[in-house]
C-alpha cells in the first residue's frame, strides 16, 4: 500500500468496530478482550501509517485537512482514540485510558474549532459539497462527554463533559438544519456519498446516553433528582432516531436501485447504529419495554456489522493496491 493513499477514512472501521464490540459488552462479553486487543493493534498501525504520511506527504495532507469534503473525517483519528478509552475502561491501566481520552479530547477540540474557522473564513462551499460527514465533528464532541462522565463525580469533570457538551450539541443543531435544507432544496448527494446521510443517527444515540448520564451526574453534584429530565430527553431523541433510521432505509433502497457499490465509506453505517443500539440500552434501564427493542436493534448491528466486514476483506483482497478508498469530488 502506497503511503500517500491511505485514507483518513480507514479509522471508520475502528470507530465502527468498537461501536459494534461496546454494545455487544452486554450480549457477548466473551467478545470484548479479544476484539478490543485487535482494534488497539489496528489503531496503532493506522495511527503510525498516518504519522508517516503526514511527514512524508504534508501537502497532501493540508490539501485533504482543508478540503471541503475529507476535511470533516479527520475527527475520525482521535475519535477513534477516545472510543478505544471507554471500550477499554476495565480492560487497560487507567494511566492509559486516561492518556486516550486527553489525546482524542485535545485533538477533537482543535479539529473543531480549525474546521470551522476555515470553512468560515476560507470556503465557499457549495450546495452539493455538504454532506452527513459534517456531524463526525459534533459526534466526536459528544463523544468525550461520555468519556469524561465515566470518571468519578467531580465538579471538573462535570464542567469539562458539559463544555465538549454545548460544543457538540449546537453544532449538531446547526449542522442538521444545514443538512436539512441542502437535502430540500438539492439533489441527493452522489452515491459515493450516501453512506454520510446515516451518519445523522449516530450524534442522535450519543446525545441519548449523553442525557441519562448529565442528569445522573449533576443530579448527585447537586443533590436533586434530575432522572426524570435526562429519560425525558432521551426518549424524545430516541423518536427522532427512528424517523432518521426509516428516512435512510429508503434512502439506501433508492441508492441500491442506482448501483452502489461497496466502498471504504460503507463504515459510516456500522458506528451510528451501534450509537442508537446503545441509547436504546441506556433507555431500557429505566423503560422495559425498550429492553426487546435493543435486541433488535442489536441484530440489526450485527448484521450490518458482519456484512461491511466482510465487503472490507473482500474488497482489500480484490485491490492490487491493497487498499481501497472513496472518491471525493
Amino acid at each position: 500500500m502506497k503511503i500517500n493513499k491511505f485514507s483518513i477514512m480507514s479509522f471508520g472501521s475502528i470507530l465502527g468496530t468498537g461501536g459494534f464490540v461496546i454494545a455487544s459488552k452486554s450480549f457477548f462479553p466473551f467478545l470484548v478482550a479479544p476484539l478490543a486487543l485487535i482494534l488497539i493493534f489496528f489503531f496503532s498501525l493506522f495511527s503510525a501509517l498516518f504519522l508517516i504520511k503526514i511527514i512524508r506527504y504534508t501537502k497532501i495532507v493540508k490539501a485533504e485537512l482543508k478540503h471541503p469534503l475529507l476535511g470533516n473525517f479527520y475527527a475520525l483519528q482521535p475519535i477513534s482514540a477516545v472510543i478505544l478509552a471507554i471500550l477499554c475502561w476495565n480492560l487497560l491501566p487507567g494511566s492509559i485510558n486516561l492518556g486516550l481520552l486527553v489525546y482524542g479530547a485535545s485533538l477533537i477540540f482543535v479539529l473543531a474549532i480549525y474546521l470551522s474557522y476555515h470553512f468560515f473564513a476560507n470556503m465557499n462551499v457549495k450546495p452539493d459539497q455538504l454532506h452527513g460527514g459534517w456531524f463526525i465533528t459534533p459526534v466526536a464532541t459528544i463523544l468525550v462527554t461520555n468519556a469524561v462522565l465515566m470518571y468519578p463525580i467531580s465538579a471538573i469533570t462535570m464542567v469539562v463533559g458539559l463544555v465538549f457538551f454545548g460544543i457538540g450539541f449546537m453544532l449538531f443543531m446547526l449542522t442538521l438544519s444545514t443538512l436539512f435544507l441542502r437535502l430540500v432544496n438539492h439533489t441527493l448527494p452522489p452515491v459515493e456519498l450516501a453512506p454520510t446521510n446515516y451518519i445523522l443517527l449516530a450524534p442522535i444515540g450519543i446525545l441519548i446516553v449523553d442525557f441519562l448520564k448529565i442528569s445522573a451526574y449533576a443530579g448527585t453534584i447537586f443533590h436533586v433528582n434530575l432522572a426524570p429530565f435526562g429519560a425525558l430527553l432521551g426518549i424524545t431523541f430516541w423518536g427522532f432516531g427512528i424517523w432518521a433510521i426509516g428516512v435512510n432505509l429508503l434512502l439506501l433502497n433508492k441508492y441500491l436501485r442506482s448501483g452502489f457499490k461497496f466502498h471504504i465509506g460503507w463504515w459510516s453505517y456500522v458506528f451510528p447504529t451501534a450509537a442508537f443500539t446503545l441509547g436504546t440500552m441506556a433507555l431500557s434501564s429505566l423503560f422495559s419495554p425498550f429492553k426487546v427493542v435493543s435486541i433488535i436493534l442489536y441484530m440489526f448491528l450485527f448484521a450490518v456489522f458482519v456484512i461491511v466486514l466482510v465487503e472490507s476483506i473482500i474488497q482489500m483482497l480484490k485491490s492490487k493496491k491493497g487498499s481501497f478508498t472513496v472518491r471525493m469530488r
